[in-house]
């Protein structure tokens, strides 16, 4: 489609991660940007009122009246927004994030792309540093906002493009994974697991996503696998690209090995091929974003880079918002601020908190935003989950019509599971209850964790000032 200089384009749920960087972009490229949507919070809305981006909050046919160039329509967004509807009756014309993605922004680079059940946004994040430290240049985009950079995406002069990979789909009228449009030519592939029931009706019906991707990656390309995961092991068949694994096993060909852990993060030997290539200071906790790592160093040894720019790039890696983001430390409150929401991520998330603080008393909050944690599907694997937490307080389900009526996700039968494994636990649905509950029992030493996909009633935040007015700053 050709889009005319300086046309208007309109986002409908312009405050998603993906959509509110697109804006950015798009505005960068001299395109007139509007947008909206139905709930407006930060980070997306500052960081769009810093790009000087009007967004409206809700949804209303007058949006597009006069009509924009283009519409833009996020892959939350069904028929019957009034924004839709319009665009539909007046033939308006309308692109999916991933199509204008393809078309503007990724023909004529060479796409780093990030994909998996898990991992993807600080991969993709620690990709990109490697290669923007290094002197590349390159065009990124992240799926949150990386704390090394002022937003969450760079048009670069260089030629590669680092970009996260979703596997979810990609507009109410294109019901096919985000990346099957990202024209991989370096593909990471840290994990599979079963996600995303709304879209997916089985494992089965994800590894075959996973697997065409595979075999989009040209024979020139990249591809690297997560070695400890053995679905993986089942769809890395289909590459005619060359195979790189990588992970903990004897086997990988990128491996981890004499790990260190410190409240600061990790310290690792890489090795290649069995190889010693260096030692690796990474200032992340969690097993996990070890892996993370060995992902972005493969990409990075691909792309040109030495060892000692990988080593310093991890070593300056400063985080992303929403991924074990420290938002405070209060009487010896530690408060931290996590997007997980699958059931391995909590775990993962908690167990790397509670590695790298063993005696502090550990808050489990948890909201249940996501489609999936609209339904049973997951309710067992969250005992597991919660495990390493002392303390677990789960919200209220948004949204709960996303779950089919026979089987909705109940927090108050996890609670019972997880007392009765003599577990403290609690289904509080407001956030100003989550906030008096633990205001008031909250003890120096102890560390509170919040986990949401979504705005979580922005129970962070008003936690974070309660603290400190009680305590003083």
């Amino acid at each position: 489609m050709h889009i005319p200089p300086k046309a208007h384009i309109h986002l409908i749920a312009i405050c998603g991660t993906a959509m509110a960087s697109l804006a950015g972009m798009l505005k960068e490229r001299g395109y007139f940007i509007s947008g909206s949507d139905h709930h407006i919070y930060p980070p997306m809305s500052t960081y769009l009122e810093e790009l000087g981006i009007d967004v409206q909050e809700g949804f209303s046919a007058s949006r597009l009246d006069p009509p924009p160039d283009l519409v833009v329509v996020g892959n939350a967004v069904s028929r019957g927004n009034p924004e839709v509807e319009i665009t539909l009756n007046k033939k308006i014309p309308y692109l999916s994030l991933p199509e204008i993605l393809k078309d503007l922004f990724l023909r004529g680079k060479r796409p780093i792309v990030i994909t998996g059940t898990h991992g993807k946004t600080t991969t993709t994040a620690i990709t990109a540093h490697l290669l923007n430290q290094a002197g590349l240049a390159p065009s990124y985009l992240v799926a949150g906002l990386p704390r090394n950079f002022q937003r969450s995406y760079q048009l670069g002069k260089g030629e590669f493009f680092v970009i996260e990979g979703d596997e979810y789909d990609s507009a109410f009228f294109a019901k096919t994974a985000k990346f099957f449009h990202y024209l991989p030519e370096i593909l990471i592939l840290n994990n599979i697991e079963f996600d995303h029931a709304d879209i997916y009706d089985d494992l089965n019906a994800i590894k075959k996503a996973f697997a065409q991707l595979i075999n989009m990656v040209p024979q020139n390309g990249l591809l690297l696998a997560g070695a400890d995961d053995p679905v993986i092991s089942e769809v890395i068949s289909a590459s005619f690209a060359p195979v790189q694994t990588f992970g903990f096993g004897p086997m990988a060909y990128w491996r981890a090995a004499e790990i260190e852990v410190s409240p600061r993060g990790h310290s690792f030997t890489a090795l290649r091929e069995g190889k010693v290539l260096g030692r690796f200071e990474l200032p992340l906790t969690g097993k996990y974003n070890i892996r993370n790592a060995l992902a972005a160093l493969g990409a990075g040894i691909a792309a040109g880079l030495t060892t000692a720019q990988i080593q310093s790039g991890f070593h300056t890696f400063k985080g992303i918002k929403r991924r074990q983001e420290c938002l405070g430390k209060i009487n010896d409150i530690i408060l931290i601020d996590d997007f997980a929401h699958h059931p391995t991520a909590v775990e993962q998330t908690l167990l790397g908190l509670r590695q790298a603080h063993p005696n502090r008393r550990m808050w489990a909050v948890f909201e249940p935003a996501s489609a999936t944690n609209a339904r049973a599907l997951f309710e067992d694997r969250y005992l597991r989950a919660f495990a390493p937490a002392d303390q677990v307080i789960i919200g209220k389900v948004p949204r709960p019509e996303r779950a089919r009526q026979d089987q909705p996700f109940s927090p108050a039968r996890i609670v019972q599971l997880l007392r009765q494994h003599d577990r403290r636990a609690w289904h509080i649905p407001t956030a100003t209850d989550i906030v008096g509950h633990i205001l008031s029992s909250a003890q120096s030493g102890d560390i509170v964790v919040f986990m949401s996909n979504s705005g979580f009633g922005h129970v962070q935040r008003t936690l974070l000032e309660a603290l400190q007015e009680k305590y003083g700053t």
